[in-house]
C-alpha cells in the first residue's frame, strides 16, 4: 500500500473533464430510451419473469437492439463523459420489481455486481431506515458530501423521490484536477501522496485501517482517478490518533471546496424511472438532505459493479471494495452459522 503515481502536470481535455458550466445542463448527459428499446425491454421482462430479478444472467438478458444500446452506454461511461442519465422507464409502464429486473439486466452487460448486504443482495436500497446500525449515510436523510464509492461502476435508479430535497450532485474529478493545476498546483503533490483511510464498519478487524497512505488522486496514461471520502480519511486519523500533515489538510479543504463549486458541479433531481450510471473513479457524487412524506418516500436502487479492464488505475483505488467484500462475506457466514 502507499504506491502513488507522478503528479500529472497537464490539463485534461478528454470528454470526462466536463464542468457544469461547459455542459450547460444535465440534459447533455441524457440518453432517452426509444420506443423500440422499451419494447425490447418488455420482451426480456416476459422471458425472465419466472426467475427472481437478481438470478437473471447476462445470457438470458439478451436482445440484439438492447445489446447495442447497452454497449454504447458502457462506452460513454468509460470512454466518454463518464456518466449517463437514462430516461424512458416510467412507473406507469413498470412495477417496482420490473425496475429491479431491468436495472439488474442492464448491469449484467456492464460488469459483475458486488454484494451490498449481509443478505447477499447485489442491489442496494437507498432510503431512510429506522434501524441504521453502522451509521451508513445512504440509510439516512442527511446531506452526503462529495465522495466516491468502492467499485468501478456505480448506478442509481430512482423508484420514488422525496417530498422535498434529495438533489443529486455530480462533478468530474479530472475537472477538479484541472482547476487545482490552474490555481494551486502545489496542492496536487499531497493529494497524490494521500493519507490512510479507514472504514468505520471494519473497526476491530484486520482491515480496520489501510496499510499505509492511499493516494486521493492518481494518474495512469493521462487518466485522472480518485478514491475519496472525507469521512474515511477522518476515521483513519481518529483511529491512529494523528493529525493530517498541514499540506494535506490544506489540499483536502481545497479539493472539497472545488467539488462543491456551482460552476463545476451539476445539480439535478432524479425522477422515478431515471437511471444514473457513472465511472466511479472519475466522478464524485453527492446528495442534499431530504424530507419524506407519507406520499413520497425517497427510494433508489443502487448497483456496485466490478468492471475489470475498464480504466487504467493503481491497485489502491480498490482498497474499500476489497474491505467491503471481506466484511460482507464474514457477515453472511456468521448469519448462516446462526441459522
Amino acid at each position: 500500500m502507499g504506491r502513488s503515481t507522478p503528479v500529472y502536470d497537464k490539463i485534461v481535455e478528454t470528454p470526462e473533464a466536463w464542468t457544469a458550466q461547459s455542459l450547460g445542463s444535465v440534459e447533455k448527459l441524457v440518453r432517452q430510451l426509444t420506443p423500440a428499446e422499451l419494447d425490447a425491454i418488455d420482451t426480456l421482462l416476459a422471458a425472465t419473469r419466472h426467475k427472481a430479478p437478481q438470478k437473471v444472467t447476462r445470457e438470458e438478458f439478451d436482445h440484439p437492439l438492447l445489446n447495442k444500446t447497452l454497449a454504447e452506454l458502457k462506452q460513454e461511461i468509460f470512454q466518454g463523459k463518464g456518466v449517463v442519465l437514462v430516461r424512458g422507464l416510467t412507473r406507469e409502464r413498470y412495477s417496482e420489481e420490473d425496475f429491479e429486473r431491468i436495472y439488474w439486466g442492464f448491469g449484467t452487460h456492464w460488469g459483475d455486481a458486488a454484494v451490498q448486504s449481509v443478505n447477499g443482495d447485489r442491489i442496494g436500497h437507498v432510503r431512510k431506515e429506522k434501524v441504521n446500525l453502522h451509521n451508513r449515510g445512504y440509510m439516512d436523510d442527511v446531506e452526503l458530501v462529495p465522495h466516491t464509492d468502492a467499485y468501478a461502476l456505480v448506478g442509481l435508479l430512482c423508484v420514488q423521490r422525496a417530498e422535498a430535497g434529495g438533489l443529486s450532485h455530480m462533478v468530474s474529478i479530472p475537472a477538479i484536477h484541472n482547476e487545482i493545476l490552474r490555481t494551486r498546483p502545489e496542492l496536487l503533490a499531497p493529494l497524490y501522496r494521500g493519507f490512510p483511510t479507514a472504514i468505520y464498519e471494519a473497526r476491530g478487524t484486520e482491515d480496520a485501517i489501510s496499510d499505509g497512505d492511499v493516494p486521493l488522486l492518481s494518474c495512469i496514461d493521462g487518466k485522472i482517478s480518485a478514491l475519496y471520502s472525507r469521512r474515511y480519511v477522518k476515521e483513519a486519523a481518529d483511529q491512529l490518533g494523528i493529525d493530517y500533515p498541514p499540506d494535506f489538510a490544506e489540499a483536502l479543504d481545497y479539493f472539497e471546496m472545488l467539488a462543491q463549486r456551482p460552476d463545476l458541479r451539476l445539480e439535478f433531481q432524479l425522477q422515478p424511472g431515471e437511471m444514473m450510471v457513472w465511472n466511479n473513479f472519475a466522478m464524485l457524487h453527492a446528495r442534499t438532505a431530504f424530507q419524506d412524506s407519507e406520499a413520497h418516500v425517497r427510494h433508489l436502487l443502487r448497483l456496485w459493479l466490478n468492471v475489470p479492464g475498464s480504466r487504467p488505475v493503481i491497485p489502491e483505488v480498490f482498497t474499500w471494495g476489497l474491505v467491503y467484500d471481506k466484511l460482507n462475506a464474514r457477515r453472511m457466514a456468521a448469519a448462516a452459522a446462526a441459522e
